[in-house]
């Protein structure tokens, strides 16, 4: 972000009648702020989860020894899509680049992105919230080897060693019920102490545990679709990627995944002036421009589940509008703060 502060000097002479006066940036020209409205662009993250389940060194015996009949009999890897979300941001709009003149105006406070959008006038602009990134993850997981007794280890079968680490499991659960009631030889001296130990059990008990049942691990994958639209951008079933139970996300040429698609559709929630009509009614920018969005209706989908469904504001599907120059004048300090990704007005205060 960078901050633009300007302040007329005081040896220049003070009109009676102190104004804002807004116009189209001319290169070479430009006697003040000169800052973008933005174009507003739709981003689309999509999260898929690859899920692999691995079978337990004992699985065949979880029945026999730890009544346990659900258990992960054979490895599978397969893919499934979490979650879909949706961002809006802004880029500069080349169309819609403007000159904030000077003349003793109060709106000489301006915050501007990086890339040159406006974002507040006479005021700190809105904290970004950034949303914190998905990584790839795994289940941490300890070798339940470490926890085996010599007996185990030397076991002449696997049989015999998934008997010995069912009888293992037992100890531990007995030894947590011994130690909630109050009836362990060696109780920890306090609650903390006590807590302690029941967690280094069921880390215990959890991997020994996972030999007989299996393990399932899981790596999310976050990928992100941009489009800027704009009036001619109405589309129905249109493939946005691809998607396979076995590969997970693909590109839209890859026919092993089933398309996801997507609606975009202008609702037309704000009049638009035809070309024709703007050429005739020239607007005489004396103010601060700002956008007023229309409204889109986006809907991704595949052919059994629907994935999102809602309304966007589109700084493209609206209109451009003048906030009064006598908000600015020598006797008023107006508070503006901009949508950086629709160029709208989010608060005004005077």
């Amino acid at each position: 972000m960078k901050k633009i502060f300007l302040a007329l000097l005081s040896l220049i002479a003070v009109p009676a009648v102190a104004q804002t006066d807004v116009s189209s940036f001319l290169s070479g020209t430009a006697e003040g702020v000169t800052y973008y409205l933005p174009a507003t662009t739709v981003n689309i993250t999509v999260d898929a989860l690859c899920i692999t389940s691995k079978p337990g060194e004992f699985h065949r015996y979880a029945d026999r020894y730890l009544r346990i009949s659900n258990v992960i009999s054979s490895e599978e890897r397969y893919w499934e899509i979490e979650n879909v979300d949706v961002q809006l941001a802004g880029k500069p709009d080349a169309d819609k680049m403007y000159t904030i003149k000077l003349n003793n105006s109060s709106a000489s406070n301006v915050h501007l992105t990086d890339d040159g959008i406006i974002e507040s006038i006479n005021r700190e602009p809105a904290l970004a919230l950034e949303k914190r990134a998905k990584k790839h993850f795994g289940t941490e997981r300890t070798d339940a080897r470490q926890y085996m007794t010599e007996e185990i280890l030397q076991a002449s079968s696997t049989a015999k060693m998934a008997e010995l680490v069912a009888k293992e499991i037992y100890a531990i659960r007995e030894s947590k019920i011994s130690i909630t009631r109050g009836q362990a030889d060696n109780m920890p001296k306090d609650g903390v102490a006590m807590q302690l130990v029941l967690d280094e059990l069921d880390k215990q008990e959890k991997a020994l545990l996972e030999l007989f049942i299996g393990v399932t691990d899981t790596v999310r994958v976050s990928q992100t679709v941009r489009f800027t639209p704009n009036a001619q951008s109405d589309t129905t079933k249109a493939v946005m990627f691809r998607f396979s139970r076995k590969l997970g996300l693909v590109d839209n040429a890859n026919l092993a995944g089933a398309p996801v698609y997507y609606d975009f559709r202008n609702l037309h929630s704000v009049y638009v002036p035809a070309p024709e009509e703007t050429k005739k009614k020239e607007i005489k920018r004396e103010g601060v421009c700002y956008n007023v969005p229309g409204k889109a209706a986006l809907k991704i989908y595949t052919s059994g589940k629907v994935l999102y469904d809602d309304e966007v504001p589109i700084a493209q599907l609206g209109t451009t509008e003048i906030l009064a120059k006598a908000l600015f004048n020598k006797n008023a300090t107006t508070k503006v703060l901009f949508d950086k990704a629709t160029g709208s007005i989010i608060s005004i205060e005077k």
